[in-house]
């Protein structure tokens, strides 16, 4: 099996899954914000909606931890049902009661809440169906798949959403959801029974000592040195993201299409850094991040001041880096930490990267408004550049070895009893 991972069937059913929803995620991504930006007509209102969405992967610390009394194959079936039950809301409201700028930025901040939920769940099962061995190849393989559908559909949505509309398009989303839960009904794999659940007063210290416990598994490791300046980018990235739409009505001389090619573009160069990451991981991973995100950097600036055609084109490879970087940093943290930690590490690491996405939403929508939607983008071209000087300037960071030979977790034995148990 584990030579032949791609051909199992758990693999499949996962793979299916994420096709689906690459589907609905594609039209998604495109139709939610750009209603937000239609019934509002602001980009002050995009910053608020762009807040709460990661405001939900900020809170993931607080979400995740309630996986563990829920077996995997049960856990995602139900969050992609309740996702479908939510979504449905929007269409049936707007061609009834009316719809609301306030009630769509609470609906998508909850479907983001519920994403914090099934993702440990996605994380851990990934080791047990194709064996730690096979994590980078698996993990490249699953990101091709789902940027590759990404640049597909996310393109197509924003000439879908010209053609029926974005609330028409959001329909589509919330039916993939209901159709990827009825995948999941047929996974066969193997997990250990999952952790009974306690009463009240139980289910709080539990629930304490799993944060607890991966806070302690990378306060040890190189995550603390490498945190502040994730933060910073994402904190960028926060600035940029809320005026896409308006950045590309601009770019396309009010065309509400070109917003699909931009998001179109960023899966494409996460595509393509998903496919690098396994020929790159021969050099050292210090260096390679202080080059590829000061390509970045200049890349972006770029994108921000040419026209359409190069400014999509420079935008796209400047995503390339990102893309090896996640992959890198996913498949080392699958293959050092035990598999009854995975969800717990990822959740607080992720928690603690978001945190700066939120605030800085705010901010690029105030910018935005005030100025104009091209000058987060150079903002954040210029962040790129400083993140790597960060990296350059830290001698560990620095002189950090290919990932394969990167300790970034020191070797332990698991010692809470607690916690011997997988999600």
């Amino acid at each position: 099996m584990r030579a032949s991972f791609v051909m199992e069937r758990n693999f499949l059913i996962l793979l299916s899954g994420i096709f689906i929803n690459g589907i609905g995620g594609g039209v998604y991504a495109v139709s939610g914000m750009m209603l937000v930006f239609q019934l509002s007509g602001s980009v002050i209102y995009s910053g608020f909606a762009f807040f709460a969405l990661t405001l939900a992967s900020a809170m993931a610390f607080l979400i995740a931890p309630f996986a563990n009394y829920v077996t995997y194959k049960k856990g995602l079936i139900g969050c992609e049902a309740l996702k479908f039950l939510l979504l449905f809301t929007i269409p049936l409201f707007y061609f009834t009661v009316g719809l609301n700028v306030f009630y769509v930025i609470l609906i998508l901040f909850i479907v983001a809440l519920i994403s914090q939920f099934s993702y440990p769940i996605e994380s851990t099962i990934m080791p047990i169906i194709v064996g730690k061995e096979n994590i980078i190849k698996a993990n490249s393989y699953f990101q091709t798949v789902r940027e590759g559908m990404s640049i597909v559909f996310v393109a197509g949505a924003g000439i879908l959403v010209v053609v029926i509309g974005p609330v028409q398009a959001i329909l589509i989303t919330a039916i993939c959801h209901v159709l990827s839960s009825i995948t999941y009904l047929f996974f066969t794999f193997q997990q250990e029974k999952a952790t009974e659940r306690p009463v009240i007063g139980q289910l709080v210290t539990t629930y304490t000592n799993d944060l607890k416990a991966g806070i302690r598994y990378i306060q040890d490791s190189l995550i603390p040195k490498m945190i502040v300046s994730i933060v910073f980018i994402n904190f960028a990235m926060g600035v940029m993201m809320p005026n896409m739409p308006a950045f590309a009505l601009i770019k396309g001389n009010g065309s509400e299409a070109l917003y699909g090619f931009y998001l179109a573009a960023i899966s494409l160069g996460i595509m393509i850094g998903a496919i690098l990451a396994p020929r790159v991981k021969k050099f050292s991973f210090g260096l390679l991040t202080i080059v590829s995100f000061s390509i970045t950097g200049l890349l972006w600036m770029g994108a921000a001041a040419l026209p359409a055609v190069p400014s999509l084109i420079f935008f796209c490879i400047g995503t390339i880096s990102i893309g090896i970087l996640n992959i890198l940093m996913f498949s080392s943290i699958q293959q050092q930490v035990e598999s009854a930690f995975i969800g717990r590490v990822l959740t607080v690491l992720t928690s603690a990267a978001s945190i700066g996405m939120p605030f800085g939403s705010l901010l690029g929508g105030y910018i935005g408004e005030t100025f104009t939607a091209i000058v987060p983008m150079y903002l954040c071209g210029i962040a790129m550049i400083i993140f790597s000087l960060s990296w350059l300037f830290n001698a560990v960071l620095r002189k950090l070895p290919k990932i394969d030979e990167a300790k970034l977790f020191p070797a332990r034995p698991v010692t809470e009893t607690n916690f011997e148990k997988s999600l």
